[in-house]
């Protein structure tokens, strides 16, 4: 039977805890900053990373930054307008373009076909013998 805790483990990945351990490691380490944090802190932990950090890792940042302060009940600091606007800003100022995938050509598109036609025979053949 399972239990509450069974059900706590299982809402959050391992590989999100590790996610959150590493930015959390950034912050204390790499950026020197201290836990808990004030707003003016983490907005200034943004700014610094504005030009080095895609826009999704300073979410991620921030996330894990709201729920340290969350679970140790202190008041979260990420949710302040500075740091909302602080992120907003460096949205607008640093744009980040979405990679996108060549599309896959007809050409090579047919090739793939041919060459799985010819493995599916050849498989066959050598079911047959």
């Amino acid at each position: 039977m399972n239990n509450l805790q069974d059900f706590l483990d299982a809402a959050e990945r391992q590989n999100t805890r590790r996610s959150y351990a590493s930015a959390l490691r950034h912050f204390e380490v790499e950026w020197n900053g201290l836990l808990p944090a004030t707003a003016d802190m983490v907005a200034r932990y943004l700014a610094d990373f504005a030009s080095t950090l895609s826009i999704n890792t300073l979410k991620l940042r921030l996330a894990a930054l709201s729920r340290w302060h969350t679970t140790q009940g202190f008041p979260d600091p990420t949710k302040a307008l500075v740091v909302r606007q602080t992120l907003k800003g460096i949205r607008t100022l640093h744009p980040s373009c979405e990679k996108k995938a060549r599309p896959l050509q007809l050409d090579v598109l047919q090739e793939v076909d041919s060459w799985l036609l010819l493995s599916s025979r050849q498989y066959r053949r050598q079911k047959e013998h």
